[in-house]
């Protein structure tokens, strides 16, 4: 697999697109498109993978993506949930000519890390509803009013680093993509560098420098990353105990485990339990 150019085919002479997705899951792979993308979840959570950031996704999650911004959603495997978003992409020609919009500018420009807004209200969504069920200028007018407003907003986290590079060819996404997969699919188990590299064809040494000089952090770093959050999920969604939690998501030492919790989240299991519940 490697990363996918994907061709977005505007609806009207408008160049916007505007959906609404639904599906067993999200079934597009790691892929990028030069336009613009705005994705509100309307029902599913997992895995958000964003340039070089890794982190959960959940229902009510508004992620704001630039052009050619590598990016994929993926389900939680253990869930019933259906999978369903509101989804609005246009062209940079749409913006690039609007001098008295300097507010929409910036933003657009801060997209080219990805953009999540959280505690997004009722009226927002509202508006992204009416720009799929609108046309043609009507749609285009819509747009620029929501992403006014959006600029606005402050309640914000940029998703990718500020060093990352969006490095497009197809080697390096396909290598990308296949160390997705295999976290994906072997996370709850030791693993180990030889596997991973094994899996790319390359040695230990090779394999370490390419995913730290392209994701911008060490492998394994990467893999806690992913391992904290599942275990955020599992704390929040389930009643398993925290221990118990900590082993199924790969870890077999607990010390370890409230470390690197810690360390990503800022809080220990039981209290972020707590907290998100409280709230």
């Amino acid at each position: 697999m490697k990363a996918v150019f994907e061709k977005v085919d505007a609806q009207d002479e408008s160049s916007i697109v505007a959906f609404q997705y639904a599906n067993e899951n999200f079934d597009a792979p790691w892929h990028f498109h030069p336009e613009f993308e705005l994705t509100y979840i309307i029902e599913s959570s997992g895995t958000r993978y964003v340039g070089n950031n890794i982190s959960s996704y959940e229902k009510g999650d508004l992620v704001l993506l630039g052009p050619n911004l590598p990016h994929c959603w993926k389900n939680d495997v253990n869930t019933d949930e259906k999978t369903r978003s509101l989804v609005i992409q246009w062209t940079r020609e749409l913006i690039e000519n609007l001098p008295d919009f300097r507010s929409v500018l910036q933003l657009c420009r801060t997209a080219q890390r990805g953009i999540l807004f959280k505690n997004i209200d009722v009226s927002t969504i509202e508006e992204i509803r009416e720009i799929i069920d609108s046309k043609s200028v009507q749609r285009y007018v819509k747009l620029i009013g929501l992403l006014h407003r959006l600029s606005k907003h402050t309640d914000t986290e940029i998703l990718a680093g500020s060093s990352y590079k969006f490095d497009l060819s197809n080697d390096t996404n396909s290598r990308i993509q296949k160390v997705q997969q295999y976290v994906n699919e072997n996370y709850q188990s030791k693993i180990r560098l030889k596997e991973v590299s094994d899996e790319l064809h390359m040695t230990e040494q090779s394999f370490s420098r390419f995913f730290s000089r392209v994701m911008k952090r060490p492998f394994f770093i990467f893999l806690n990353e992913y391992r904290v959050n599942r275990a955020s999920r599992l704390l929040v969604d389930t009643e398993l105990q925290v221990n118990e939690i900590g082993y199924q998501c790969g870890y077999d030492s607990l010390p370890f485990f409230y470390q690197q919790f810690k360390k990503f989240k800022g809080y220990s299991p039981l209290a972020f339990r707590k907290m998100y519940r409280r709230i």
